[in-house]
């Protein structure tokens, strides 16, 4: 199915709202809506940030959270937090810098960063709290991923259309690759093999050999979607791009590189998640100030309002499926939420 095959199909039922009440007639929906799941979150606890934290990751053994406080340029620039108390355990004070986005190597021996001010990638030991090592990159880094071994990183640069690629045993710098107009979300196969980028300014998705650095293909997402996050799948068949622009989840087949489902969510989500069975999609829905709850059997979802969060921003999940962690950009603040079903 392509993209304008998806959107003809979801504006057919507000189509058939207007004509039934111009005649009086029933409505025959030609595509239901999904079901709403019962799944909801709730607040457990809340604790400041610095400025604008951007992002936040968990540590592979469940114990640590990295916060990445954009907006603060001098000090107090990434946070390290215990998961389980959101007791703040250390802190990184740089001399300038803007920092984005963490990923954790495989073994959690290592956390990498994006600066975006100083268009680098940080290697930072999370024991000792130490930059090993800057590696520079192009302009304005932002998202990061790595290949499941950890021997590759991937650095999409936000100011001219490239991404980065990174050894991560020696920092040096493998090569760029030139995609669309500011790439940001990215996803690895889960073979390693295969990189896709999806460029916000562009709207669209480039697929990426990672042996040889090239661009192997492109595809037209939908029109001012504003791509912004990505997941792939365990199976390696699907890519979910989250669409700041459309409040919606693409879900897209690495096979052809078109849509095949839209998922309405809340405004302008940004940062997407999955539980560890890839039975459930959460969102940061950073307009509407809510986090998405997506069923990915049924594709319904629920928007649960988040009490007082400002733009809620960085999402982070643990590996038993129950709790989230959501970054407020404004408010300043990172929220422990509680995942349940009612009963």
């Amino acid at each position: 199915m392509n993209p304008r095959t998806v959107r003809k199909l979801w504006s057919w039922p507000w189509i058939l709202l207007v004509v039934s009440a111009l005649v009086g007639g029933a409505v025959f929906a030609a595509e239901e809506r999904p079901p709403t799941p019962a799944r909801r979150v709730r607040v457990l606890e809340r604790v400041a940030t610095a400025a604008q934290p951007k992002g936040v990751t968990m540590s592979p053994d469940g114990r640590t959270l990295v916060v990445t406080n954009f907006g603060r340029r001098t000090n107090k620039n990434i946070y390290f937090y215990d998961a389980e108390t959101l007791e703040l355990t250390a802190q990184i004070d740089m001399e300038s810098a803007n920092v984005v986005e963490s990923v954790w190597a495989p073994d959690g021996g290592t956390v990498y960063v994006s600066d975006f001010r100083n268009d680098q990638v940080l290697f930072i030991d999370p024991a000792t709290h130490e930059i090993r090592q800057k590696v520079a990159v192009e302009s304005e880094p932002k998202v990061l991923v790595l290949t499941p071994d950890g021997s590759k990183l991937f650095a999409s640069c936000w100011a001219h259309g490239y991404v980065s690629a990174v050894d991560t045993a020696t920092g040096e710098v493998l090569g760029k690759v030139r995609v669309g107009t500011q790439p940001r979300g990215m996803a690895v196969s889960p073979d390693g093999t295969k990189l896709w980028v999806g460029n916000h300014g562009s709207h669209d998705l480039h697929e990426i050999d990672i042996a040889t650095l090239a661009v192997t293909r492109q595809a037209d997402l939908i029109a001012r979607s504003y791509p912004r996050h990505m997941l792939i799948n365990r199976a390696g068949d699907r890519l979910y791009v989250s669409s700041i622009g459309k409040r919606a989840i693409y879900v897209v087949s690495t096979e052809s590189l078109e849509v095949v489902e839209r998922i309405g969510v809340g405004e302008c989500p940004k940062t997407i998640v999955f539980s560890p069975d890839e039975r459930w999609l959460y969102a940061a829905d950073y307009c509407s100030h809510e986090v998405s709850v997506v069923d990915l059997e049924t594709f319904g979802a629920r928007q649960v309002a988040i009490p007082d969060i400002n733009q809620p921003s960085g999402l982070a999940i643990n590996a038993a499926g129950t709790r989230l962690w959501v970054t407020g950009w404004s408010s300043a603040e990172l929220i422990s939420l509680e995942i349940y079903d009612p009963e």
